[in-house]
């Protein structure tokens, strides 16, 4: 998950790579770089959009791409920017909402993954971040992201997990939120480095499932055209059993 509001994550961000543990970003950007090739696009410039603490953006700035991060959780972007400067890579991140982004210059690439739209809890946010995109891509520019979808998320209503080792004890539990189409998240934790008094928190984070027909529409009524809906990591179309969708589109 990536937060798109600075009220989350914030004692939560420390420990955001352990909650991410398991996410292959370099197997995302390779198959993000198919996806450039099947339809011809030349990038260079990227942004990673909901970027957290970087780890979905590094990959692109390793392979040399100029490369920007954003995010609006100050906290982590500051662990990215730490992350960045331990890797030597120069990487823009910019504290920004999605839905009012705006770059000093036009890119080529605007990739959001780890369901960062799903944060907007709202259409008319989404059209807005959608909006916001076409803005700063270049003509032709290539937009990709990927989406939550319900039937991964409905197995999962009132679900416990846990997580215990050497930085920190978490647990959090989602349900479904069947009229108003949002995932809830509760995450509780203690930070074990952390003094008493200062070591617990609690965060809650909510994620809207959008139907694909939903979503191609605020595309189109921003002028994308759409090239492609897959299930992730294929480039097969998604059905109804699928957890995740892929949406390619092109600034014309």
């Amino acid at each position: 998950m990536k937060a798109d509001y600075d009220l989350n994550y914030v004692k939560l961000a420390p420990l955001y790579d352990a909650f991410m543990e398991g996410i292959d970003y370099e197997e995302w950007v390779s198959y993000v770089e198919e996806i450039i090739d099947k339809f011809g696009g030349h990038v260079h410039k990227v942004a990673d959009l909901a970027c957290g603490t970087g780890n979905s953006t590094f990959p692109w700035a390793l392979r040399g791409y100029r490369t920007w991060g954003i995010d609006l959780s100050a906290e982590m972007l500051k662990i990215a920017r730490m992350k960045a400067e331990e890797k030597q890579l120069k990487i823009e991140f910019l504290c920004q909402d999605l839905r009012r982004m705006h770059l000093e210059e036009s890119v080529n690439l605007a990739v959001c993954f780890q369901d960062g739209f799903n944060y907007l809890l709202n259409p008319r946010d989404l059209e807005e971040a959608f909006k916001a995109v076409y803005r700063n891509l270049t003509k032709e520019g290539l937009f990709i992201f990927d989406l939550n979808y319900l039937p991964r998320i409905v197995p999962q209503d009132n679900e416990i997990s846990f997580i215990d080792d050497d930085r920190c004890s978490m647990a959090w539990r989602s349900r479904f939120l069947e009229e108003e189409q949002v995932w809830e998240i509760e995450v509780k934790g203690q930070i074990k480095k952390l003094p008493a008094g200062e070591n617990t928190f609690y965060e809650k984070h909510k994620e809207r499932i959008y139907e694909t027909g939903e979503v191609w529409s605020l595309l189109t009524a921003q002028n994308f055209t759409i090239l492609g809906t897959y299930q992730a990591f294929t480039f097969n179309p998604p059905h109804h059993q699928t957890s995740k969708i892929v949406f390619v589109a092109q600034k014309v």
